[in-house]
This record gives structure tokens, sequence and C-alpha cells, in this order.
């Protein structure tokens, strides 16, 4: 009877933590900021030269007499390239609804240290400037949010992150603008995480 009282209590708890680490989400971070990080993103991915999406050593010519066949081939070796990710990030979105405050910290971490400091470290331009502005502010609003409640990894987060993080390292640096694209489906999975009643404001 103790053992069960005291998993009462426990499961208790920890919902209550998990409530404190919500409040703290939604007090910190706005449907606005997210919103914000999502379109410069997409702002920043467009501004890219369609030439950078391409191998450099894909010869020229290979287009000069059949282009729809050319196109076909730099798209397949682009999805075969970055295969790794798109499976990574697939293991993440079966459970992304179950990923806590700590998984998203982890993230930020991840992404900090192995997408944003290698594409944009001391880069002077406007939009990747406007960008990791709001995404150092996230990254420090989730750190506080943390220390709300609990800090340790979800299940999820035990299951992926690692082997996530060991394949973020091992992107090649044509793959890691992708990887900066694929962002916008955490800053969702962030919005989800926060008062459901406001996520509709995001999107």
């Amino acid at each position: 009877m103790r053992i069960v009282t005291l998993l009462t209590l426990c499961a208790v708890l920890w919902c209550s933590q998990g409530r404190k680490q919500e409040e703290c989400l939604n007090q910190h971070i706005t449907p606005p900021m997210i919103k914000d990080m999502m379109e410069t993103s997409e702002r920043i991915q467009k501004s890219l030269p369609v030439s950078i999406w391409i191998y450099t050593w894909t010869p020229i010519t290979m287009c000069t007499f059949n282009k729809v066949t050319c196109i076909t081939n730099v798209l397949l070796l682009l999805q075969k390239d970055n295969a790794p990710f798109h499976r990574i990030l697939g293991k993440l979105k079966n459970c992304s609804k179950k990923l806590n405050v700590a998984d998203f910290k982890r993230i930020l971490e991840i992404y900090n240290e192995h997408v944003f400091q290698k594409l944009w470290k001391n880069n002077s331009q406007q939009l990747p400037k406007m960008f990791m502005g709001s995404f150092l502010r996230l990254k420090y609003k989730m750190e506080i949010c943390e220390t709300e409640g609990n800090q340790t990894l979800s299940l999820c987060g035990e299951e992926n992150l690692k082997t996530f993080e060991d394949t973020i390292k091992m992107l090649q640096p044509k793959s890691l603008l992708k990887a900066q694209s694929e962002f916008r489906q955490v800053l969702v999975w962030i919005s989800i995480a926060m008062d459901k009643s406001r996520t509709h404001e995001i999107h």
C-alpha cells in the first residue's frame, strides 16, 4: 500500500513539474517569436542560389542535351545524400509529442554546435544574424524553463538524441543548409509543447 501511495505521489509531482515547465514556455516563448523564426528560416532558404544544392562535381554539360534527366538525377543524389538525416528526424518525429523541455534544450544545443555555428559563425549577413538572435533567445529561455521541473530526458530523447547528434555531426557542408531548413519542424514541436490552445496562432 505504501509503495502504491509513493508511486502516486511521484506521478503527481512529475505532472506538476511538467505543468510548471509548460507555463514557463507560455510565459517566455511567444507564438510571434516562433512564427518569426520560421519565416526567417524560410527566407534564408529562398535566398540561396539553386547551384548550392548541386554537387560541385556534376558536369554542367550533363544538362545540355537532356535537362529533365539531369535534374532528376541531381534530385535523386541529393535525396540519397540527406537520407540518414531524414531517417533520424523521422524517429524523433514518431514520438515528438512526448518530447519534454530537457529534450528540446538538448536539441537546441546540438543544432547550435553542429549546424548553426558551422554555417554562420562570424556571419554578418542580415538574415542569419536575425535568425541567430532569435535562436539564442529561444535557447536561453528553454534553459530557464528546464529549471522549473524535471531535467531528465524523456524516453523518446534517450532513445534517439544520441544517434541524432552523431548523424548531425557527420553532415557534410552542403547538407547543413538542409538541416537548417528542417529546424522549422523542431519549432513546430516546441509550439505543440506549449499551451495547445495557443498553438493555432503560430501557423
